[in-house]
C-alpha cells in the first residue's frame, strides 16, 4: 500500500523548480571560526527559553517595546506556559513538529508517503512550484524583504518579536516553523523531489543531495533533512536538519557547522509531552555557548554563528514522567546571511 503512485502524489505538492548540487558543493567551504566576538569585532548574541524564562513576564527591557499583541491581549499575555512557548503550543510534543504532524514514519504522517513516490525531481523541476522565485523562498514570500523586515514588524508589536533575536522568534519565519525549516518547501514534504535513503539523507542519480540554487538567491539554500539519530551524528554537519533520536544514557551530542555569518535556531521537540529535554550547545574547543533548561516552555536556542562555526548540540533529558522510550526531534535550522543583523535588544538577550 506504501507504494503510492507519483501521479496521487505529484499534483498534492505543486512543486518547483530549483537546480541541485553534489554533496560537498556548497557544505564546508567556510574554514573553521572562533566564536570570540573580540577576533572579528562582532557582537554576536543568543536567546533561549531559559533566557525569555528568566524575564519573569517582565519586557520592560525590549527595544522597541512589545505592549500590543491583539485587541484584547498584551504582549505578556503570551509568555504564559499555557500560551504558544509552552508543551500546549505549536512547538510542543501535540504540535505540526511532533509526532501527530505531518514528519515522520507513521501512516498518518504525509512525509511517510511522499517519500515512497522515490525520486521525481526531474518533474519538480519542470514546473513553477514553491521553489520557484513565486514560492516561500522566492522575494514575495514571508523571508522575503518586504514581508520579513517592514510587513512582519508593522502587525503588531508582538509580531515584530518573532524577528531574529526576538522574545517568540522560535515562532517566527526563520525559526522551524517558517519557510526554511521542515514544513517548508526545503524539508520532507518539499517540492524538490529527492529520494531518501534509509538514514534519511537526500539522494538523486546515486548522489546525496544536501543544497539546492535558485537564480535570486546568491548562496545556495540547505535542504532539510529527517535523519535518524545515527546518521545526524554521521554527517558532515550543517545548519539545517532533523534529528529523530531517543535518550538511553546521559546525553545525545549532535555535530553542525555554520557556512555563514547567521542566526541558527535549535529545538527539541519531545515525542512524549510528559518529557522534559534540555539543550547545550558548545563550540569546536568545548567552551558552552548557550544553555536552555526551561521548566515552563520547550527548550529552544536561536544565536548569531559565525560562518565556519563549529558547535555540539547536546540533549539531555532533564524529566520523564513515563516509562515508555525517551524520544525527542531535534530541529535545526540556519536563517541564511540576509538575517543575520537585528535591531531588537532586551534583557533576553546574552552575548557569546
Amino acid at each position: 500500500m506504501r507504494s503510492v503512485s507519483l501521479l496521487l502524489v505529484a499534483p498534492l505538492l505543486a512543486a518547483g523548480c530549483a537546480a541541485d548540487d553534489d554533496w560537498g558543493a556548497d557544505l564546508d567551504d567556510a574554514p573553521d571560526a572562533s566564536w570570540d566576538g573580540k577576533a572579528d569585532g562582532v557582537t554576536r548574541r543568543v536567546v533561549s527559553a531559559s533566557s525569555v524564562e528568566a524575564l519573569d513576564g517582565d519586557l520592560s527591557s525590549l527595544t522597541p517595546p512589545c505592549e500590543t499583541a491583539d485587541a484584547f491581549h498584551s504582549c505578556e499575555y503570551y509568555l504564559s506556559p499555557s500560551s504558544a512557548l509552552g508543551d500546549y503550543g505549536p512547538i510542543g510534543a501535540y504540535g505540526p513538529l511532533g509526532t501527530l504532524g505531518p514528519l515522520g514514519s507513521n501512516a498518518w504522517n504525509p512525509s511517510y508517503w511522499i517519500s515512497a513516490a522515490g525520486d521525481w525531481s526531474e518533474w519538480s523541476d519542470s514546473v513553477e512550484g514553491p521553489l520557484s522565485e513565486s514560492g516561500p523562498l522566492g522575494p514575495d514570500g514571508p523571508i522575503g524583504d518586504v514581508a520579513y523586515f517592514e510587513t512582519l514588524p508593522s502587525i503588531n508589536d508582538w509580531s515584530k518579536q518573532l524577528q531574529a533575536g526576538g522574545v517568540w522568534t522560535v515562532l517566527g519565519p526563520l525559526g522551524p516553523l517558517g519557510a526554511l525549516g521542515p514544513l517548508g518547501p526545503l524539508g520532507p514534504l518539499g517540492g524538490h523531489g529527492y529520494d531518501t535513503d534509509a538514514g534519511g539523507r537526500y539522494v538523486h542519480n546515486g548522489r546525496t543531495v544536501r543544497t539546492i540554487r535558485a537564480p535570486w538567491q546568491d548562496e545556495p539554500f540547505e535542504l532539510v533533512e529527517m535523519y535518524d539519530e545515527a546518521t545526524a551524528k554521521a554527517v558532515p554537519p550543517d545548519t539545517s536538519f532533523v534529528a529523530l533520536g531517543e535518550i538511553r544514557g546521559q546525553s545525545d551530542t549532535y555535530p553542525a557547522k555554520s557556512q555563514r555569518d547567521q542566526w541558527v535556531t535549535v529545538l527539541v521537540v519531545p515525542e512524549k509531552q510528559l518529557d522534559n529535554f534540555d539543550l547545550t550547545i558548545r563550540d569546536s574547543a568545548g567552551r558552552v555557548l548557550a544553555t536552555s533548561n526551561s521548566r515552563s516552555y520547550i527548550d529552544w536556542i536561536e544565536l548569531q554563528a559565525p560562518a565556519g562555526g563549529r558547535m555540539s548540540i547536546e540533549v539531555s533529558l532533564a524529566s520523564s514522567g513515563h516509562f515508555l522510550s525517551k524520544t525527542y526531534r531535534l530541529y535545526v535550522v540556519g536563517s541564511g546571511s540576509r538575517f543575520f543583523e537585528t535591531d531588537i535588544r532586551g534583557a533576553h538577550q546574552q552575548t557569546l
